[in-house]
């Protein structure tokens, strides 16, 4: 009698996840309708190809599957294929799925973009290829009202800055907190980012829901000091 504790209801994303490619693509063989099939995290065997970040697997499964496979599909979390490829930071695999048109717009049950996991994981020629794609995504918020200038600048990333100021990512927008891009980097003790922001015309008089200025919340007095003594050589108001 077969223990059915031990069978693999779900072989293709099993092999999937494992990189079996031989074993992918018996299956695919013999069901190319198994792309389909919804394990417990409502993914499909193509959102664990491209979680282990393997392309030739990831190209098996479209190429048989391309008559049934919905490139925007959603898992539990409301994550799409796209979401994970920008997350892991593959531009690979990235270019592979955008050659499908998916929805960079699609956000997830936290309301994030591919461009959001992007940038929070510093990955600049990926955010640069979704940018290229669907420049509106840098102004998209998420569910804490933080569009992906906020995060970058709470990694302190410059080249990230000043990629998404270039394609009008707002420098203003407050996130639940209050706190603008600006506030975020204070806090995260990034004061080199925090002078880009501010010459590139960050509103430095905004207050947070406490009364709170960008300079009141940073980390220490070291780096407000810092700042003010950058700004005042520079000639910015602060």
């Amino acid at each position: 009698m077969v223990d059915e504790a031990q069978v693999d209801l779900f072989p293709l994303h099993t092999a999937a996840r494992e990189g079996k490619i031989l074993t992918v693509r018996s299956i695919l063989r013999s069901d190319a309708k198994a792309v389909t099939k919804r394990d417990s995290d409502n993914r499909t065997a193509l959102f664990w190809a491209i979680s282990s970040g393997n392309i030739e697997i990831t190209q098996e499964i479209i190429l048989a599957g391309k008559k049934y496979i919905d490139i925007d599909d959603t898992d539990e979390a409301g994550w799409t294929v796209s979401h994970i490829a920008a997350s892991i930071g593959s531009l690979p695999l990235l270019e592979l799925l955008l050659g499908l048109d998916p929805d960079l717009s699609k956000q997830t049950s936290a309301g994030q973009t591919p461009l959001h996991y992007a940038v929070s994981r510093s990955r600049y020629d990926v955010a640069v290829k979704l940018l290229e794609a669907y420049a509106g995504a840098a102004r998209i918020k998420d569910r804490q009202n933080q569009v992906p200038l906020h995060r970058a600048a709470a990694i302190g990333s410059i080249p990230l800055i000043e990629l998404l100021i270039k394609y009008k990512s707002p420098l203003n927008t407050s996130d639940r907190t209050g706190w603008t891009p600006l506030f975020h980097s204070s806090a995260e003790g990034h004061g080199d980012a925090a002078i880009v922001l501010i010459r590139a015309g960050a509103d430095t008089a905004k207050l947070d829901q406490d009364g709170h200025n960008f300079l009141d919340v940073a980390v220490d007095d070291k780096l407000r000091k810092w700042i003010q003594d950058v700004a005042r050589k520079e000639g910015l108001d602060i």
